[in-house]
This record gives structure tokens, C-alpha cells and sequence, in this order.
């Protein structure tokens, strides 16, 4: 068995099952940036009570977002990393349908990486962004 069978980590388009279930599809990575773009598929099961999306949702799409970016500038594939902190701002209306997501990293050391991401409703309009804080290794 090859080692991408034995560890998803170690396979780079493999995707955890929350982003299957945010209904994340990759459109455009650049690994020499760290860079992502993604789109998200925002459901019924996704509102809250007053009919937008609810800020959970944006928040774990951006920390996928920020997450993803970082993970493409990793040297070995399947290098850990863990969110130490997120900051979301929600900016604008989210309703259901497709969000689409850029995830880039700001600046990254060896232990240290530092991302931020953008989540656009359908027209075009920020919804949420972030900046988040992730330690690599052990």
C-alpha cells in the first residue's frame, strides 16, 4: 500500500470530511503563494433562524481556507499544523447558494504561519473574512 493510502494527509487533494461537508471545490491553488481559492456550497441546513447563513459555517469555511493555504507551502506533505487562533469579521449578508473563497498565507516561519481569508456571496460581496494564527509541527 502507498504511503497517500495509509495517510489522506500525505495525498494534497485529499479534503477532510468537514470540508466535504461545507461542500468545498477547490477552483485555484498556488502552492509558490500559498494561495486557494475555493467555492462552498451553503444549504438549508446551513441557516439560522433568520434565514442567513449561520457565522459557524463562514467561520469554519474561512479557517479551511486559511488552513489549506498553509498546508500548500508545507516542504513535506502531511506536516501537522493546528489553528491557534481565528478572527472573523462578518461583513455583509450570506444566504444560501455558492460562497466563493480565497485563503492566502500572510507570512510563514518554521513554526509559526500566519494566514488570512475572504468568503464572497454570489454578487461578488464580502461576507466574512479572516486572519488566523497556525503552529506547524509537533
Amino acid at each position: 500500500m502507498n504511503d497517500a493510502a495509509e495517510n489522506p494527509a500525505l495525498d494534497q487533494d485529499w479534503e477532510s470530511p468537514a470540508a466535504t461537508t461545507l461542500g468545498k471545490k477547490v477552483l485555484e491553488k498556488d502552492p509558490q503563494r500559498g494561495y486557494i481559492r475555493a467555492s462552498f456550497e451553503a444549504g438549508e441546513g446551513f441557516v439560522n433562524r433568520g434565514g442567513r447563513i449561520f457565522g459557524g459555517f463562514l467561520s469554519a469555511m474561512l479557517d479551511g481556507l486559511c488552513g489549506h493555504a498553509v498546508r500548500l507551502t508545507h516542504e513535506v506533505p502531511g506536516t501537522p499544523q493546528v489553528t491557534l487562533e481565528l478572527k472573523t469579521s462578518f461583513l455583509g449578508r450570506a444566504d444560501k447558494g455558492t460562497l466563493i473563497g480565497e485563503g492566502w498565507v500572510r507570512h510563514r516561519g518554521k513554526s509559526i504561519a500566519f494566514a488570512e481569508g475572504e468568503l464572497r456571496n454570489e454578487r461578488g460581496e464580502v461576507v466574512a473574512k479572516a486572519s488566523a494564527t497556525f503552529k506547524i509541527g509537533q
